[in-house]
């Protein structure tokens, strides 16, 4: 059935794949879930960067036990204070650029999926178009297999071929079934896939056209600006502002202390108490220089792993574009020559075996390398336009949001 599942219905509308990839962008739940990452690290980096609040104090001191009187004594006091941390000096920056980078790259993972999802899409499209089209080929192919036996019984009728011909060609017919039932398999998976991709609880239908995709040109800007690259790059950068954080472990934290006291003993003044406490960090070995070290060589893994997903894209950037020049001369090559030629060979060897000048063997042999070429062309189109979605895919810019042929 191939497509015919998702297009049986005259009636039901055909989802392009224009359509298909504006809705999965839209109602992929992995998408949305990044999408509120993002939003939760936004808000953060503005929390970060904040002092921390102003603690406040009520207490009463010296209060007699016998009565709990406040004048009784002179000493009694009951104090409001408010004190005010201000962390080691350049903590608050260094965290705050660290918020901020780790926000930027969790929007880059969003775009990186964002154009993740397209090519999965596109990828799970040919699939199913291509088992569609199998199935299509495969029934022409009956067509021929049915010539084949029809051939093989009027030479049997006349005397002129054993009986084993026309098994051999009835065989050849009913082995086709098989392969229909291998293709209409693979064609529900790809719709099932599709299904997942774009949320719904049942495939959609399908137009069963292939889609023009744009045609990838030499990528002049490579995978600079690939969002998944961009993220790497941030990761690096906020591991960088881990490094401040911890060197400013290095200068002490300061806190500001105020307090006003109430006596209430008759003739007894107020009293005002003011304070500093300062932080001194005056044995770093076991401690700050750890924790520096360890930022130092968080900031290494995130720079090499930066530059590690750089050549891996180029790399396969560069296999892709090979691919499809391959490919793109692989299938001009078949539609060209191959195909038509094999097909031409099944009329004469079907022609001489009807004339006695050809055995069955013979004939089923050029019969079977007509479904063959065909399929090659139907996988090599696929592979090209799959191949084309993956170049697609490495050179995403951010700018485009997904698919530069968006």
């Amino acid at each position: 059935m191939g497509l015919g599942h998702c297009v049986s219905a005259a009636a039901a509308p055909r989802l392009r794949l224009s359509q298909a990839e504006a809705l999965a962008v839209r109602v992929n739940p992995s998408l949305e879930g990044l999408r509120q990452a993002a939003v939760g690290l936004r808000h953060e980096a503005v929390a970060v960067g904040q002092l921390p609040d102003p603690q406040l104090s009520l207490g009463a001191q010296n209060v007699p036990l016998n009565n709990f009187s406040l004048s009784q004594q002179q000493m009694s006091v009951v104090q409001f204070g408010v004190s005010q941390a201000f962390p080691a000096w350049g903590a608050l920056t260094a965290r705050r650029r660290k918020a901020v980078f780790a926000m930027r790259a969790a929007v880059e993972n969003g775009y990186e999926r964002r154009a993740e999802i397209v090519f999965l899409l596109r990828q799970a499209w040919f699939a199913a178009l291509y088992a569609h089209k199998a199935m299509a080929a495969i029934a022409r192919e009956e067509g021929l297999a049915r010539e084949t036996l029809a051939a093989a019984r009027a030479r049997y009728r006349a005397g002129r071929a054993s009986l084993a011909d026309v098994l051999r060609a009835e065989l050849t017919v009913d082995a086709l079934h098989n392969r229909a039932d291998r293709f209409q398999a693979s064609g529900a998976a790809a719709r099932a896939r599709i299904a997942e991709i774009l949320a719904r609880p049942r495939p959609p239908a399908l137009a069963a056209q292939w889609p023009a995709l744009p045609v990838p040109s030499p990528a002049t800007g490579g995978v600079a600006r690939q969002p998944s690259l961009l993220a790497a790059r941030d990761e690096w950068r906020a591991a960088r502002a881990a490094v401040g954080i911890a060197k400013s472990a290095y200068w002490p934290a300061i806190t500001v202390k105020a307090a006003y006291g109430k006596d209430f003993f008759p003739g007894s003044p107020n009293w005002l108490s003011v304070g500093l406490s300062v932080s001194l960090p005056i044995f770093p070995a076991e401690r700050q220089d750890q924790r520096l070290d360890a930022a130092r060589a968080r900031s290494l893994e995130a720079r090499y792993r930066y530059e590690d997903q750089s050549l891996a894209l180029t790399r396969r950037l560069r296999s892709a574009e090979s691919l499809h020049a391959a490919l793109k001369r692989e299938l001009a090559r078949t539609q060209r020559s191959l195909l038509p030629t094999a097909r031409a060979a099944f009329s004469a060897a079907l022609g001489s075996y009807a004339a006695g000048r050809l055995g069955m063997t013979a004939a089923l042999a050029a019969q079977k390398r007509v479904l063959k070429y065909a399929l090659l062309r139907l996988a090599e189109r696929k592979d090209l336009e799959t191949v084309a979605a993956e170049i697609d895919w490495l050179t995403t810019q951010r700018s485009g949001g997904y698919g530069n042929g968006q």
